[in-house]
Formats: structure tokens, C-alpha cells, sequence
């Protein structure tokens, strides 16, 4: 698709407590489905059908891992 692969995992911020964690998890949630979404978009325009599908796929589950954390934090207790 013309990139330079990486294999370099992103930072990840240390947390100085659960709720801190679970923050940033949601953080890198929301960023890796903006990211799929971005390769999906990619691959659709190149006629990668495919790769597209499974990207859109890869899409999905980081909603669903965004929500459930979404509500963890949303009923965490104060």
C-alpha cells in the first residue's frame, strides 16, 4: 500500500493508579480504531477488498473494547 511497516509498539504512559490505566487503555482504544478505520479506507481505495473487510473487522472489536471500558470508567466508583 506504499508505507513503511513498523514494528515499533507505541508508548505507553505509565499510571499511577487503576482508573489511570484504564484511561489510557481507552486512550490507545480510540487511537487504534481511528487508525484501522484510516487503513480500511486505504485498502477500499486500492481495491484491496479483502484486507478492507478484515481492517473493518479489526474496527469493530476496538469499538467494542472502547464501550466496555467507556462503561468501567463511567461506573467507577467516586
Amino acid at each position: 500500500m506504499g508505507g513503511e511497516p513498523t514494528t515499533r509498539a507505541r508508548e505507553v504512559p505509565p499510571a499511577k493508579t487503576n482508573r489511570a490505566m484504564l484511561e489510557a487503555v481507552l486512550a490507545a482504544e480510540r487511537q487504534a480504531t481511528k487508525d484501522y478505520t484510516e487503513r480500511a479506507k486505504e485498502a477500499e481505495a486500492l481495491g484491496e477488498k479483502g484486507l478492507a473487510v478484515q481492517l473493518e473487522d479489526m474496527v469493530r472489536d476496538e469499538s467494542g473494547h472502547s464501550e466496555e471500558t467507556e462503561r468501567i470508567l463511567r461506573d467507577w466508583p467516586v
